[in-house]
């Protein structure tokens, strides 16, 4: 057998392994892993002269969050601080997915040029607070502006 045939059935049986039910391939940095908590900007949507942000959560915590704070700040296109706000998400059942919304009153939609999760102002479960909270939230956006952290 040649090297090159080698090559070919070892990628063969890789993508089999792969493509099989059940297969799992991890990544580091998707929101919803297992102990994160993933917060996707997913759309703005206008609302009058108010702009709406729709967010999906996801809580891989085993764990429900009774209380989820973020402190959002709202740049604008011009990369200055528009507005900041500190919006409630919770709560959040033990590994499930939510939809949340927010509204910037008196801010159109394409003045956004980026929100930052500067914080996470409470993180808190039937137990209390929930240690390294902060540290477990995973950001992306499928908008056309950036959430960063």
């Amino acid at each position: 057998m040649h090297m090159r045939d080698k090559a070919l059935g070892a990628v063969m049986v890789l993508l089999l392994i792969l493509l099989l039910p059940g297969a799992v391939v991890a990544d580091d940095s998707a929101p919803g892993d297992p102990g994160a908590i993933g917060v996707q900007l997913n759309k703005l949507e206008a609302d009058g002269d108010d702009c709406r942000a729709h967010l999906v959560l996801e809580n891989g915590l085993d764990e429900a969050v009774e209380s989820f704070q973020l402190d959002l700040v709202v740049f604008d296109r011009d990369g200055i601080i528009h507005r900041r706000t500190v919006v409630e998400m919770a709560p959040l059942r033990a590994g499930s997915t939510a939809v949340r919304a927010f509204r910037m009153t008196d801010t159109a939609c394409d003045r956004v040029g980026r929100i930052l999760v500067n914080d996470v102002a409470a993180c808190e479960g039937p137990e209390g607070t929930i240690g390294g909270c902060a540290d477990r939230v995973q950001v992306e956006s499928l908008a056309d502006v950036p959430l960063i952290r």
